[in-house]
């Protein structure tokens, strides 16, 4: 709560008064002036103060439903083309779940088209996401779901889905307690769980599994580093964006060949 102009109004009523010779003058004048204060300048901040913060409010949330809806987008698109089991599910969570307008509703569904759409990687804009809400625990867990509930939203789980799945509690530090945990709210567990390794991520990268000779998973490095090569592009003519992207592709893959091949030594 403002309280300088109760304080600053007070003072020069309380002059004001005493000046005039008023009985009481200090204290009536502090009195008149802490209202007047009150109503012409703490009031006025405050009325500020709490649009400002709620203008701050409405964007995060903005920023927050931007990277749902790019993210699940990206998800439901990876296995092939979006299916109405896809688009229900979208239009649950506009309606029921973050209780969209009208208006509101149609901004999303453009996310949604222009992320689907797009063939900017789902490791931007998860990176994007967790670069905006890494510190807000309970958001990345949060989107951890919607994505689940976005690759079980047409029954089973398509291996690209879960190589996403993977890479995204990869780039969101979450590991394989928490990650098995919500997957099993929409996936039978298994008999016997899987054991995680950090390692699992970067299998994923390279589109390799783990009991997979090193020969194997060499030759799908090489073809993915031969795709994603910053050069090949720049040579092709490709657009900085473009380029942008492969390099850091590039790193990714590079990265994930050096991690396997350093705990298979």
């Amino acid at each position: 709560m403002e309280v300088r102009g109760k304080i600053l109004a007070g003072i020069a009523g309380m002059i004001l008064c005493d000046l005039a010779g008023i009985p009481l003058g200090g204290l009536i004048g502090f009195a008149l002036g802490a209202i007047i204060g009150h109503l012409f300048f703490d009031r006025q901040r405050e009325i500020t103060q709490s649009e400002q913060e709620f203008r701050a409010y409405k964007r995060r949330q903005g920023e927050y439903l931007y990277h749902v809806f790019s993210l699940c987008a990206k998800m439901a698109k990876v296995d092939g083309p979006v299916n109405q089991h896809e688009v229900n599910l979208m239009e649950r969570l506009i309606r029921q779940h973050f209780r969209l307008s009208d208006q509101g509703r149609q901004q999303v569904i453009q996310t949604w088209n222009a992320a689907k759409n797009s063939t900017t990687p789902f490791e931007h804009y998860a990176q994007a996401f967790y670069q905006d809400f890494g510190r807000e625990r309970y958001q990345v867990l949060n989107m951890m779901d919607l994505l689940f509930a976005t690759a079980a939203a047409d029954g089973g789980m398509h291996q690209l889905e879960e190589q996403l799945l993977l890479r995204a509690a990869g780039l969101f530090r979450i590991g394989r307690l928490q990650y098995d945990r919500i997957r099993y709210r929409y996936y039978q567990a298994p008999k016997q769980q899987p054991r995680w390794s950090k390692l699992d991520p970067y299998y994923s990268i390279l589109g390799a599994q783990p009991n997979e000779p090193l020969d194997s998973i060499k030759q799908k490095f090489r073809k993915l580093a031969m795709q994603w090569h910053p050069d090949k592009l720049s040579a092709r003519g490709a657009s900085t964006e473009a380029i942008r992207h492969a390099k850091e592709k590039f790193q990714q893959i590079n990265e994930a060949y050096e991690k396997i091949v350093e705990a298979r030594k």
